[in-house]
């Protein structure tokens, strides 16, 4: 006999409760085709609800199709396909036991468990910077395109008119001259960083039966690092300095990939010098390597006119540009590009449509319109200009509260990176006060991965991360407040 009893302290409503019940016994075989439900006014007495409610839940029923009314008879079930129990009990067989795979590694730098706290997360767009308003006049349009997006498949390299708008806004905003043809749309850059790594790192490690040699940046981002050491590659860290990647410590050996973020260095913030741009154009050519360029968030700049991209200066075809929606619109729209090389994009298409068949098609549909009316461009200013005002109120408090300090990061990006001669210990416990008053920052300690060694050995300051993209002024001002505080406590 089924009991149904309700939660009144659940927000459940108590109609979907009822409804919840009868679904999963009808479901799971506890009610079978034929059974009768008990009428609305006995199961409203039997609960103790209104006759609407019953009503309501028993309606739901009949048009998910597990009940129909009979005039007369009442509420029977007519569901025919109950899911069937599995076996209590399974013979046991000698064997061996299930290949357990080892986790790759977790990238905490990219995303971590809010709290209340204010958070000066790398990376972090503002919570407000999707334009809402123009989204929902665009969703609540009627229209055929629309549902052809969402009821067809479509080609995984992304829609025609979103890589037809990106021409012209790469060439806007980085200088890169390229075609429709050569960019391919991703679901944000570490989908470009997995289809990048099974083509080259898996094929040659199966192909010419050795390791890939991949070159990175130290320290690195996580989401590459932990993936080019997933798939087994050999890895080559370079420190960087205050003018980027040291190129003069490039190996000079066979090499595969090469792993940058020369606009705005990823955690440092250094930018990656014009004399070092083309010496490591030269040296790929050099060791027959490819470049992936990640311009994770070189849109924004800030006071001098930005260096050219290394993509618009490839004459040979060497660099792999990525970039990403994530900073301009919100990392949950999930949408990032690869500009690919003529040579590898057969490769890059099939292995993206392999993978998932292609990217978000509606909003790369709501993403092309926002370019082509011009709206994007105009969203992009006002970011720029908020993003200016609270990298300027952070930068000057950081030196007025560390003046013996480096501030790294302030030509680009949505983070500032602060070198400071003091102990670790003395930044953990200056980091504790400032989360018991509400406030957290990252430390390179507290985001490393074991990339950030080659840099270790020529460096031995703290280092501190402000990411300002998801606080506003008012939440900064509290940020330098509590950090002032912090330190006039003794130690």
């Amino acid at each position: 006999m089924l009991t149904l009893s309700l939660n009144r302290e659940s927000r459940t409503p108590l109609q979907l409760q009822i409804f919840q019940f009868y679904f999963q016994a009808i479901q799971q075989g506890d009610l079978l085709c034929g059974d009768k439900l008990p009428s609305i006014r006995e199961q409203a007495q039997t609960l103790n609800v209104a006759k609407i409610t019953i009503v309501m839940a028993y309606e739901k029923l009949m048009t998910a199709g597990f009940i129909k009314s009979r005039q007369g008879i009442g509420y029977e079930v007519i569901f025919t396909a109950p899911v069937r129990s599995p076996p209590t009990h399974v013979t046991s067989a000698e064997g061996s036991p299930p290949v357990k795979p080892k986790p790759a590694g977790a990238s905490t730098d990219v995303y971590g468990e809010m709290g209340r706290e204010f958070y000066c997360r790398m990376g972090v767009p503002d919570p407000n910077a999707f334009p809402w308003a123009s989204w929902r006049k665009w969703n609540n349009a009627p229209s055929v395109l629309k549902e052809q997006l969402l009821t067809r498949y479509h080609s995984p390299n992304g829609l025609f008119p979103l890589r037809d708008q990106m021409v012209r806004y790469l060439n806007l905003s980085r200088g890169i001259n390229t075609r429709a043809e050569n960019i391919i749309i991703t679901n944000g850059i570490q989908e470009g960083l997995s289809l990048l790594s099974q083509i080259f790192i898996i094929h040659h490690a199966v192909s010419q039966k050795k390791k890939c040699h991949v070159v990175t940046e130290s320290p690195c981002y996580s989401g590459a690092w932990y993936l080019f050491n997933y798939y087994g590659a050999d890895i080559t860290p370079v420190a960087v300095d205050s003018h980027g990647l040291r190129t003069d410590n490039l190996p000079e050996v066979e090499t595969q990939l090469c792993y940058v973020t020369p606009a705005h260095q990823y955690p440092m913030g250094n930018v990656l010098s014009l004399e070092r741009r083309k010496s490591l154009l030269t040296w790929a050519q050099r060791v027959g390597a490819y470049i992936i360029e990640d311009d994770y968030d070189a849109v924004f700049t800030y006071g001098e006119n930005p260096l050219p991209a290394l993509k618009a200066m490839d004459y040979h075809d060497r660099v792999i540009y990525m970039g990403t929606f994530s900073k301009t619109l919100g990392p949950g729209v999930r949408l990032g590009y690869l500009v690919c090389p003529d040579e590898l994009l057969p490769a890059v298409q099939n292995m993206k449509a392999l993978n998932n068949n292609g990217s978000q098609w509606l909003l790369q549909q709501f993403l092309a319109e926002l370019m082509q009316n011009q709206v994007f461009y105009t969203h992009l200013g006002k970011l720029a200009c908020s993003y200016a005002a609270r990298l300027t109120l952070l930068r000057d408090g950081l030196s007025v509260l560390f003046p013996e300090g480096k501030i790294d990061g302030a030509t680009a990006g949505l983070h500032l990176s602060l070198r400071i001669a003091r102990s670790p210990e003395v930044i953990a416990k200056l980091q504790a006060r400032c989360l018991q008053a509400g406030i957290r920052f990252d430390t390179l300690e507290n985001i490393e991965n074991g990339s950030e060694d080659a840099w270790r050995k020529e460096n031995s300051d703290a280092v501190m991360f402000f990411g300002f993209g998801g606080l506003q002024i008012q939440q900064i001002n509290k940020v330098l407040t509590v950090l002032e505080q912090a330190l006039l406590q003794p130690w």
